[in-house]
């Protein structure tokens, strides 16, 4: 699949796949990888009660300054060793975050996910694709097209596994925003700080990626990218 064409892929808001795929309403939800905790805020009014984890506390720092439903709870752990007792949980998410996890602790992390999620619990997985205009933006900063594919091998075998069975997959195209240049840069940061070092003397090659991949919006510059949504239930 190429940044080219990426037209002929169905275009659905990262919000409105996330309240009509899954069973939400009432639900014990897990955000696995939360980041500044955009989808545990999104379905807090509608669950029983959600939990973000991440491994970074800046990132939790801000998701706790907008947490507004109160019915949230951040954690800061790794979704390796989930702070969180067994079948907890109805539904779990990864959303753009099972590729961030090493591939050495992925098998445990997707044991650890079965640990807490109820018998025919759902697990959601949604990864980036290496396509589009916000996979060539992020390209220099970190290539992570071989850890995109690695992550889905994974998740064709949990699919066949003995924890899980596959209920749905399917490929999308979504859009990162960013109002400026900075806001981009402070984006490639809270995901992983380690990215500092990649940044030194790089800012004006990637200021002219920002510029020239971008679609501009009223509220900054667009970019795609091409997402598989997975869908699977807990045996």
């Amino acid at each position: 699949m190429t940044l080219g064409n990426t037209n002929d892929i169905p275009r659905v808001g990262r919000e409105s796949l996330i309240t009509e795929r899954l069973p939400l309403n009432g639900a014990r939800v897990v955000d696995i990888g939360c980041g500044e905790g955009w989808l545990t805020q999104l379905v807090a009014p509608i669950c029983e009660a959600v939990i973000g984890i991440d491994p970074s506390e800046t990132a939790l720092e801000r998701a706790r300054a907008a947490n507004n439903s109160g019915n949230e709870t951040y954690l800061l752990a790794s979704a390796d060793k989930l702070p969180i007792d067994d079948s907890w949980a109805d539904v779990a998410v990864y959303f753009n975050s099972l590729h961030h996890i090493p591939a050495g602790l992925q098998r445990k992390a997707a044991a650890e996910t079965a640990r807490i999620l109820v018998p025919d619990g759902v697990l959601c997985i949604v990864e980036p694709m290496a396509s589009g205009s916000a996979y060539e933006l992020f390209k220099p900063v970190e290539d992570e097209a071989a850890v995109y594919a690695s992550s889905y091998l994974l998740i064709l075998d949990l699919a066949s596994g003995a924890d899980f069975r596959q209920e749905a997959e399917e490929v999308f195209v979504d859009s990162y925003n960013f109002r400026n240049f900075e806001a981009f840069l402070d984006h490639v940061l809270v995901v992983d700080e380690r990215r500092e070092k990649v940044l030194t003397g790089q800012e004006n090659m990637l200021r002219d990626h920002f510029d020239q991949l971008g679609e501009a919006i009223e509220a900054g510059r667009s970019y795609d990218q091409v997402h598989r949504l997975s869908l699977l239930h807990r045996l």
